[in-house]
């Protein structure tokens, strides 16, 4: 997404009437603000916005929490009503509390325990102060049935993600990675859930609709690490210009959050929130096991051959889980690994298509 596209969202959103609010990470619960009608924007990464991070961050910083920081000083955020400051990683969370405009900001606590019962309260209290903030600020009134029914367009759209993503699962695989990923990124722009619904399950019947433009030789990676949407262009493009296609990208953007599943039937709605958000595979979670089951599960189901790590630069989390994922993939599943640090210049481009097509060649 682009400071432009950004900024007619904006307007489009308050023209019908919405509320907006910004979120930059998939911990945020998607169905309160759906069930709230507020327009709900998640933005991995935004290009062209001025460079505020170099003025307020020190420059050894992940280039993810400068995108953020610079995403929120920009005038491109000038009308949006909610920012969310969901405290994931350290460095945005520190980054948050330097923002120039605090009024707008609002500071989402995320759990960071996969197996410890006292992360399913916190998740539960989370929500609840978030039902009265949105109350608070905007004079909503959230119900349960609300909640119930957000929760299954929520569904529903994580859904029609992952059957998008599964269309790969095909020998050949039915298209080429960054056609998806890239597709997923243009959706991500429409305001209206049952619209992003649509057009995920449109661009699955395109797809598949089509001969395979994959090579039956072609090596099939699953891609795993950062959010990729500010470098999958870089990374994508070079598996799959040099013997390679992306069966799987299980990123923040797409398997990585559509894989929870709500239960709008559990009588607790506040249950159901623990039991969707304590079980996302992020690397923020200490110990982290469920990131290394859902990688157990893809390799198999998309008849992996490879595995590529991306890290951007300091993001700690995920470049110190590496070693961890590397043992699983060589040792236990015994699938070829490698791992690539980069950032959203293409000041690496070079060396890293050397690398990979290295990769590519040795699987």
């Amino acid at each position: 997404m682009n400071k432009k596209t950004l900024q007619e969202l904006i307007s489009n959103c308050h023209a019908a009437g919405k509320k907006t609010a910004v979120s930059f990470c998939s911990h945020v619960p998607q169905e309160i603000l759906e069930a709230a009608g507020i327009c709900s924007l998640r933005l991995p990464y935004v290009g062209g916005v001025d460079d505020a991070a170099s003025h307020i961050l020190v420059s050894n910083v992940c280039p993810i929490v400068k995108n953020v920081c610079n995403v929120c000083e920009d005038s491109a955020l000038a009308d949006v009503d909610l920012i969310f400051a969901e405290t994931s990683c350290d460095g945005k969370k520190k980054m948050y509390e330097l923002l120039s405009d605090q009024k707008r900001i609002y500071f989402y606590q995320v759990g960071q325990g996969a197996d410890r019962e006292y992360v399913r309260p916190l998740i539960k209290s989370e929500v609840k102060y978030l039902i009265r903030e949105l109350g608070k600020r905007f004079g909503v009134r959230i119900t349960e049935d609300d909640i119930r029914e957000a929760a299954k367009l929520v569904n529903e759209e994580r859904q029609s993600i992952l059957d998008l993503m599964a269309i790969q699962k095909a020998k050949p695989a039915a298209a080429w990675g960054t056609e998806i990923f890239r597709a997923l990124e243009e959706h991500r722009t429409v305001p209206d859930i049952r619209e992003r619904i649509a057009a995920n399950r449109k661009t699955k019947e395109e797809l598949l609709a089509q001969k395979s433009p994959v090579g039956k030789s072609a090596r099939r990676v699953l891609v795993t690490g950062c959010p990729m949407s500010g470098v999958y262009e870089k990374i994508a493009s070079t598996i799959e210009s040099n013997g390679g296609v992306v069966v799987a990208f299980e990123n923040c953007e797409v398997i990585k959050s559509a894989i929870r599943h709500f239960d709008t039937e559990n009588e607790d709605i506040m249950e159901a929130f623990a039991d969707c958000y304590q079980q996302t595979a992020c690397a923020i979670m200490s110990p982290n096991t469920v990131r290394f089951d859902l990688i157990r599960q893809l390799t198999d189901e998309y008849q992996v051959d490879g595995v590529l790590d991306v890290t951007l630069q300091t993001c700690h989390p995920y470049t110190v889980e590496r070693d961890k994922m590397m043992r699983l993939c060589r040792e236990e599943l015994g699938i070829p690994y490698m791992a690539v640090e980069t950032d959203v210049t293409d000041s690496d481009a070079g060396q890293l298509a050397t690398r990979i097509t290295a990769f590519l060649e040795m699987i």
